[in-house]
């Protein structure tokens, strides 16, 4: 457990890149019918079960550098800071485009960061972007770096391409193939944010004010992917699966209750107290016993997984954003970010708006 209080660390500007390709849960479901009857699932139970509409997805080839370099694009499109005044850059994707270099290297040389920039990759399943933001809020509070730069872009078209060839081919065990349907909650995207210390902040008022860190590493093997993927010159060279069990969410809703009390310690805020409430967006499954389990208020919730699914570490900072820009957010607005990723690990952080 770590608990991380903040007095200088702003929010400047944020952004998305949502791919255009839109994928219908029902005409995944229609591909997925003879698999069903082969299993003995009732057609529509991927949409009843998740919640999930639809999905955003890029094509196999994309690599997630190319997202985000155009999120971080959009987002220096958005601030009048100078890229003299950035410190570093973070990218945090669980997909990457090869091993090595860093994601964030093929970023920063795109947008021209100067040579003295802190440059470098953070991979933590689903909790990488809310780790980039902490480790950068960390910096900025020291006064290391006056602003820095948090990213990350998910392409999971090659994960889902694959899992769908190996559920067709029906060479696994039932209990197999059950633990790879997850996969079909999948979505693409890129989401950026562009933190500084409050003396050259924009917005003042918008602060990063605490989190909390929790990890429950004897649940690291409820979700397994099998290694990295990656892309060379456009082409898949290793296939990606991944495999999910079904008490991820109650053991997640139960190291929640355990991080909430923290933060709550550390913001001096009170569940009555938070105005809105951003979580990892993994579906339906995440429901109201799972906020009950956590000590919040589940009908403060904000989601988008109906639209993009599990966009993996870009869903919580997705769902933050659109929060801001459709709700819209208000100024003096307490906010409890939400993220959770396999392993299992949990960062909770709290922002004034």
């Amino acid at each position: 457990m770590a608990n991380l209080k903040f007095e200088n660390v702003c929010i400047d500007s944020y952004a998305t890149e949502i791919p255009e390709d839109v994928v219908k849960t029902d005409d995944v479901e229609q591909e997925l019918k003879p698999v069903y009857e082969k299993l003995g699932i009732p057609f529509g139970s991927l949409r009843r079960m998740s919640g999930i509409q639809e999905r955003r997805l890029w094509n196999a080839a994309t690599c997630p550098s190319e997202g985000a370099i155009k999120v971080v694009k959009k987002l220096l499109e958005k601030t009048n800071i100078p890229l003299e005044d950035i410190g570093a850059l973070f990218s945090c994707s669980v997909t990457r485009d090869f091993f090595e270099p860093a994601i964030s290297c093929v970023v920063a040389h795109e947008i021209k960061l100067p040579e003295t920039a802190w440059v470098m990759d953070i991979s933590n399943a689903c909790i990488g972007f809310s780790d980039g933001m902490l480790m950068l809020a960390n910096l900025i509070e020291q006064g290391i770096v006056k602003a820095g730069i948090v990213v990350s872009s998910e392409n999971m078209r090659p994960i889902l391409d694959n899992c769908n060839k190996i559920m067709h081919e029906g060479k696994l065990e039932r209990e197999e193939m059950l633990k790879m349907f997850p996969v079909y909650t999948l979505g693409c995207g890129a989401a950026a944010i562009l933190l500084t210390h409050k003396s050259i902040a924009k917005y003042k008022g918008r602060r990063i004010v605490a989190s909390a860190v929790h990890s429950a590493t004897q649940h690291s093997e409820l979700c397994k992917g099998n290694g990295d993927y990656c892309t060379l010159m456009g082409h898949q060279f290793l296939t990606p699966v991944m495999y999910t069990d079904s008490s991820l969410i109650p053991c997640a809703a139960k190291l929640g209750g355990r991080t909430w009390p923290d933060l709550s310690k550390t913001c001096g805020w009170k569940k009555e107290d938070v105005d809105h409430v951003i979580c990892h967006q993994v579906g339906k499954q995440v429901n109201k016993a799972f906020y009950e389990t956590m000590g919040l208020d589940y009908e403060k919730e904000f989601t988008t997984y109906q639209r993009y699914g599990n966009t993996v570490s870009t869903a919580m900072p997705i769902a933050f954003f659109t929060a801001i820009e459709e709700l819209p957010i208000k100024e003096g607005a307490k906010i409890v970010l939400t993220a959770f990723g396999s392993g299992l690990n949990a960062r909770f952080t709290a922002v004034e708006w």
